[in-house]
């Protein structure tokens, strides 16, 4: 791929080498009209000396043939012809034509005097050779100019594309974890756009890297506390001496498992889709059969705890959205809401169209949460204080993640019969 300084190079060169040409072309179509004009004033005038006894000019560059038929006597006479030169027939014009002889062509002038006929005549490879030698003398100045400007053409392109090899030195110079922004000073308007453009994605990358460590860190510091707990437990089966002890031990190792698999799946979960980078293929989804799939696949749960799990008037509703990334955050929705309502609770899901948006709620008449703090139920690891169910505190930081991939907007409220917790995400 050529460079930006062999394109202008080779663009500007180029387009001086054309203009260069171009004027040499005109220069030389105007200097051959302006020799053929007065070479035929010049043959006017030598067809008349003879008559007039004038003497005839003597131009070494004008090469010319003057004869002269006398109809009275029958005489040719051969007044002048240039070296090299032969006489012609007599071609009988009146006036000035062109004429091809013998494969030359010849600028003929005749005039009729009398009794006689004069014919001059001249080879227009004389003219146009005078023409080329004028232009070449006249246009030595107009190549040397060009030369001088094809030469400070590549100067100034040199001089102009200094700054942005300034920048990309700077650029190739930082290292993978130097993300501070590009000075802006000192550049030319037009790279401006470029250096804040490569801000911006520094900042990004530095966002992405920073969300990346504080993941890493806070997913140690979560599973330090599972892991040893579960490496208590392991040791309370080894150290348990009856079948009733050790069985007991067992059943609290299986739980704690369960609970660092949960951890690990929401984990992995929260990693994929916080993600801002991850791009999304959106197709049309059908939220009522969304939501008929999800309730299906929480039924047994539900039915565990006896809670009534069920949607609430449904409705065809399509939208254009990630529909594995919707059932991710339901399922989330739906898991918190039967973990955290009593047995004998009621959670409903619905799909509708509220105020011309699209919506997804999920509302349940558990114990619910204090205002004070819902407006941090959506920071990873975060759980309200006298939380009786266990849980990662990640689920609805997953579910925000997803909702701002689909620019959608999460709505805290009341749950059902003015208790518990409803969550609305309008799109």
């Amino acid at each position: 791929m050529k460079t930006i300084r062999r394109q202008l190079l080779i663009g500007l060169l180029g387009a001086t080498l054309v203009c260069v040409l171009g004027a040499g072309a005109l220069l030389y179509r105007a200097l051959r009209m302006e020799t053929n004009e007065l070479a035929d004033l010049q043959l006017r005038q030598l067809a008349v000396a003879p008559e007039s006894g004038s003497p005839l000019a003597e131009d070494p560059e004008e090469e010319f043939v003057l004869q002269r038929w006398d109809d009275s006597s029958g005489r040719v006479e051969v007044l002048h012809t240039s070296h090299g030169l032969r006489p012609l027939p007599r071609l009988a014009v009146s006036g000035f034509t062109t004429t091809k002889i013998d494969g030359h062509h010849w600028r003929i002038y005749g005039e009729r005097q009398h009794t006689r006929y004069v014919q001059v005549a001249q080879p227009l490879a004389i003219r146009n050779k005078l023409a080329a030698e004028m232009a070449l003398r006249s246009g030595t100045p107009l190549v040397f100019f060009a030369l001088l400007l094809g030469a400070l053409l590549v100067v100034v392109v040199g001089r102009a594309l200094r700054p942005l090899e300034r920048l990309a030195q700077a650029v190739e110079g930082r290292s993978a974890s130097s993300l501070e922004p590009l000075s802006t000073q000192e550049l030319s308007p037009e790279l401006q756009p470029v250096v804040l453009a490569l801000n911006s994605l520094m900042q990004k990358f530095d966002e992405a890297l920073t969300a990346q460590r504080t993941f890493v860190a806070d997913a140690a510091h979560e599973l330090r506390s599972p892991l040893t707990a579960l490496k208590l437990q392991l040791q309370l089966v080894e150290r348990a001496t009856t079948d009733e002890a050790r069985a007991l031990a067992l059943a609290k190792l299986d739980e704690r498992l369960d609970r660092s698999t949960h951890l690990v799946r929401q984990l992995l979960s929260l990693a994929r889709h916080e993600s801002t980078l991850a791009a999304t293929q959106h197709k049309p989804v059908d939220l009522g059969r969304l939501l008929e799939s999800v309730v299906a696949d929480h039924s047994t749960l539900a039915e565990s705890r006896n809670i009534d799990l069920g949607i609430e008037a449904p409705c065809q509703l399509v939208i254009d959205a990630d529909e594995d990334a919707l059932r991710v955050l339901l399922n989330n929705l739906v898991d918190n809401a039967l973990r955290y309502t009593q047995e004998g609770g009621r959670v409903d899901l619905q799909a509708c169209r509220e105020d011309g948006r699209a919506l997804l709620r999920v509302r349940d008449n558990g114990p619910g949460v204090p205002l004070e703090y819902r407006s941090r139920l959506f920071d990873r690891f975060f759980r309200p204080d006298g939380q009786q169910a266990w849980g990662a505190g990640l689920g609805l930081s997953i579910v925000r993640n997803i909702a701002d991939h689909h620019q959608a907007e999460i709505v805290l409220s009341d749950g059902l019969e003015g208790r518990g917790l409803s969550v609305s995400v309008l799109f």
